[in-house]
């Protein structure tokens, strides 16, 4: 079964702000761009962003998995993700426990690690713009431990023709897929790129990630995905950033 998955998703720039946004409304969105047995990541920083979410109070009936949240009135299933800071550029990590922070500011190498003990999925996002794209070309051994490329970010998107010849590159010596995604900071952004891989849905977490694994190292064409480049939801971040940023150094305390 051919299924749409957009895996990289935020909701919004700060973290309190998910406490005010509606569950139902990102799923309906989640519905309508990805259809039927879609699967969108929430992915959490250094916060529990995701725990926030699939968490808030009302809204439709869902079934609690140990690392996802499956929504059966609209087919749509939520995985959890972080997007890690380390040492060399972010990293992000699909599938990990509900309730699980994995650290921020360690080398690549034990990120990859501690990803691989939490049966995670690495995922290299945005590689050339404030990622791990350049170490990895100077380290290309840690490939093997990696399970997809963002070729296509949507808030990111300046630095995608650099992150397609790079897999390019590598993906006939290596094992990892070709992946899409919206990078959105907004529910409007959610589906807007999204990613085609053939899978079935499971409920069982171990075999989730399993399935996923799989799904994502086998996708090795991106042309028949969508990528779509948010221009405003660029502009609407970096906005939203610069506004933290200044109320931040006039003392007040925004996560």
């Amino acid at each position: 079964m051919k299924v749409r998955v957009d895996l990289h998703n935020h909701l919004t720039t700060n973290t309190d702000s998910v406490r005010r946004i509606d569950f139902n409304k990102v799923i309906d969105k989640s519905k309508k761009r990805l259809g039927i047995g879609g699967i969108l990541g929430i992915v959490s920083f250094s916060d529990k962003r995701y725990e926030t979410f699939v968490n808030s109070k009302g809204g439709y009936e869902r079934e609690k998995l140990k690392n996802a949240v499956y929504v059966p009135r609209k087919y749509i299933l939520v995985i959890k993700g972080q997007e890690i800071v380390t040492k060399q550029g972010h990293l992000l990590i699909l599938g990990i426990d509900e309730g699980k922070l994995l650290k921020d500011g360690r080398s690549v190498e034990d990120s990859l690690k501690e990803a691989e003990d939490n049966n995670g999925i690495s995922i290299v996002v945005h590689p050339f713009m404030n990622g791990i794209g350049p170490y990895l070309e100077a380290n290309p051994h840690l490939l093997e431990k990696i399970h997809g490329i963002e070729v296509h970010n949507g808030e990111s998107f300046l630095g995608d023709r650099a992150a397609k010849r790079f897999y390019e590159k590598i993906k006939r010596d290596y094992n990892v897929g070709a992946v899409s995604f919206s990078d959105g900071h907004s529910i409007y952004e959610i589906g807007l790129s999204y990613t085609n891989l053939y899978m079935h849905l499971i409920k069982e977490p171990e075999k989730l990630n399993m399935h996923l694994e799989y799904a994502i190292r086998a996708h090795k064409d991106s042309s028949q995905d969508k990528q779509h480049n948010s221009y405003l939801g660029a502009l609407d971040h970096i906005i939203d950033m610069v506004v933290t940023a200044g109320l931040q150094k006039l003392g007040v305390n925004i996560k």
